[in-house]
């Protein structure tokens, strides 16, 4: 009688151990399932964020590319006073192309062809242009401001705009070396090309009409 009461108390234990066991082995499962759920999740997640952060940077560059009609960088900008005294900012002209010719009175090119710039000048009216031109006084050989304006008052050039940089910035920013140069700049604002030497009316209206 004590054996199997021994008997049944030891089947008792093994089946409270059983199911210890089972239960123990039950709750691992569920805590292994809810971990990798939660990874899966953050996983997705993750997926998710890096897709939108990548539609999101595709976007820019669309809307970008859609701002951006010519190829190249913005042109520097600038705020400048011409020998007429009104004050000329390069975007003040943005949604038509400029010329900028840097130039100075010093340099013969640059005197035989004011003619055809003053010209060029007369007809922006209905034009999608604006022509401009840059000397840089004390710099690169140039008269003092002063003594540039009454040097060009004696000149009959009554429509090109003739901007005063007396920092010489604009030079180092549009990578001026000699005179004449003519900078190109789109509807944009994008500088598309810089182009050192002589240059006739007609290569001038010609790169006018092959940018944008």
């Amino acid at each position: 009688m004590k054996k199997r009461r021994l008997l049944i108390a030891s089947l008792a234990c093994l089946g409270m151990l059983t199911a210890c066991s089972t239960q123990a082995a039950h709750e691992d499962k569920k805590m292994d399932d809810s971990s990798m759920m939660k990874k899966e999740e953050q996983k997705t997640d993750k997926m998710s964020d890096d897709k939108k952060m990548s539609d999101d940077k595709m976007a820019g560059k669309e809307s970008m590319k859609g701002e951006m009609m010519n190829d190249g960088k913005p042109a520097p900008d600038f705020s400048l006073e011409g020998v007429d005294g009104k004050t000329y900012k390069l975007s003040d002209f943005k949604g038509k192309k400029v010329y900028l010719k840097f130039w100075a009175s010093w340099c013969s090119i640059c005197l035989s062809t004011l003619r055809d710039t003053d010209d060029l000048s007369s007809q922006v009216a209905d034009k999608d242009y604006v022509i401009l031109t840059v000397v840089s006084p004390d710099h690169m050989g140039e008269k003092s401001a002063e003594d540039f304006k009454d040097w060009y008052k004696g000149l009959d050039y009554k429509h090109m705009p003739v901007l005063l940089d007396p920092s010489g910035k604009l030079l180092e920013e549009y990578g001026v070396r000699a005179y004449p140069t003519s900078a190109f700049i789109g509807s944009d604002g994008v500088l598309v090309d810089v182009h050192p030497g002589f240059m006739d009316k007609a290569g001038i209206e010609s790169k006018l009409k092959e940018i944008k």
